[in-house]
């Protein structure tokens, strides 16, 4: 074989171990064929901002605090939302993931900023929206008997049959929290979506920092 047969058999095989090595490196970062696919930084602001229309609307007049049906549905449509705001809030940290010594302290400092204001949003909700929610929507039940099916068998035995019932605990109580959510479901609303508005805008003043920050290290250092 001539050198310069053997010298292309050679880079043609290191040609191939290289690429190899970088397949391999691909497959370690990389889950296939899980059909899962991450959340941007864009896309989850994208996606609080169509939550902030989805919010439900206070009726003209307000809450009726009597019509226990429509106190509860609206309670229901505004808890589903915030529950789907935390779960997106969620996202935030594997979309902005990056091993610590490959940020800037700049970025660094970025990313406390963003989440300190992520967690003040969702004390804000959980402390002051939820509690209301969840007084109105599940409130607490006593499992009571509510009547007695006494039968007699042949040869005179008596049987006694117990019927169990949920019943609220207080009602009094489950009104009030009626009341409470009626009287302020304009602010409570008001809440949720300053935090909400809040936030996109936040991801957004985060991802332009990132861009800037990305542009001076690319400028690097003379020296």
């Amino acid at each position: 074989m001539s050198s310069v047969n053997r010298r292309k058999k050679d880079e043609s095989s290191s040609g191939k171990t290289k690429s190899n090595k970088g397949a391999a490196g691909e497959a370690n970062n990389k889950i296939v064929g899980d059909g899962f696919e991450a959340f941007s930084l864009e896309d989850i602001q994208n996606k609080i901002g169509k939550l902030c229309h989805r919010v439900p609307n206070v009726p003209e007049g307000g809450l009726d605090a009597d019509d226990q049906k429509a106190i509860n549905e609206w309670a229901s449509s505004l808890q589903a939302i915030v529950e789907e705001f935390n779960l997106l809030v969620c996202c935030v940290s594997p979309g902005t993931y990056k091993w610590g010594t490959e940020r800037s302290g700049a970025a660094d400092q970025n990313l406390n900023l963003l989440s300190a204001e992520l967690g003040s949003s969702q004390d804000q909700i959980s402390s002051t929206v939820t509690p209301r929610l969840t007084n109105v929507l599940a409130p607490v039940v006593d499992m009571v008997v509510e009547k007695v099916i006494t039968t007699k068998e042949d040869g005179g035995k008596e049987i006694r049959e117990n019927i169990y019932c949920r019943k609220e605990a207080d009602p009094a109580f489950v009104k009030l929290c009626a009341l409470i959510l009626s009287r302020n479901a304009v602010l409570l609303r008001q809440v949720v979506l300053s935090n909400f508005h809040k936030i996109h805008k936040c991801i957004g003043d985060y991802r332009n920092a990132c861009k800037k920050d990305s542009q001076h290290d690319s400028r690097g250092f003379a020296y």
